[in-house]
């Protein structure tokens, strides 16, 4: 079964950001908030834990913004 981080879907709210990529599938970008919903995380733990742990943010103007292909990746090379 597939649990709510799984089926996590960005809802347009202001730190998801959509365009295009260069294939034509959508380039969905997450901020530090909806990484922290889609790993059920505390938001302040993304904020304390983001570089030691190598969660691929990368930085636009002030903001962190992630991929979430990049995201995905990551999680799936977490070890249980």
């Amino acid at each position: 079964m597939e649990s709510d981080a799984m089926r996590f879907r960005p809802n347009g709210s202001a730190g998801v950001t959509e365009e295009m990529s260069g294939n034509g599938s959508p380039l969905v970008l997450l901020s530090p908030d909806d990484v922290a919903k889609y790993l059920a995380k505390p938001k302040s733990w993304i904020y304390g834990n983001w570089r030691s742990q190598g969660i691929p943010f990368k930085k636009v103007g002030n903001a962190l913004r992630c991929r979430q292909g990049d995201l995905n990746d990551w999680l799936d090379r977490q070890t249980p």
